[in-house]
């Protein structure tokens, strides 16, 4: 992007991805049809994956993309603290709610607790 550093630019598309995945597999809760007789209402996106199975294919893939575009980004960054910094943080919350134990854990704003089926 012209004006814009490339530490700064890869910041930004670390920064983009991981709110985006964040929100798209662990904040919205349910499914967008209406055909599951509200089986899922209350589980996210990544809860749902291969119905709850830890360590899958998918599971396993979709964990090292943030994982290899935050190595991407400190390497293209120069390894400048601040940038890591933000990077690092960035990539922890996408990691830690990926991760078994925090498997239908709810915390944060907004979340209440899960309803029991």
């Amino acid at each position: 992007m012209p004006g814009v550093s490339q530490e700064t630019s890869w910041t930004l598309t670390n920064m983009t991805y991981m709110f985006g995945s964040y929100l798209m597999f662990h904040y919205v809760r349910g499914v967008p049809f209406e055909f599951n007789g509200g089986a899922f209402d209350n589980l996210n996106m990544w809860e749902q994956i291969d119905n709850g199975a830890q360590y899958t294919p998918t599971k396993k893939f979709l964990l090292s993309v943030p994982i290899v575009l935050f190595l991407l980004s400190t390497h293209y960054t120069h390894y400048d603290l601040a940038y890591f910094i933000i990077n690092f943080l960035a990539v922890l919350a996408v990691v830690i709610p990926k991760l078994p134990f925090s498997h239908r854990m709810r915390f944060g704003l907004f979340s209440g607790p899960p309803e029991e089926d």
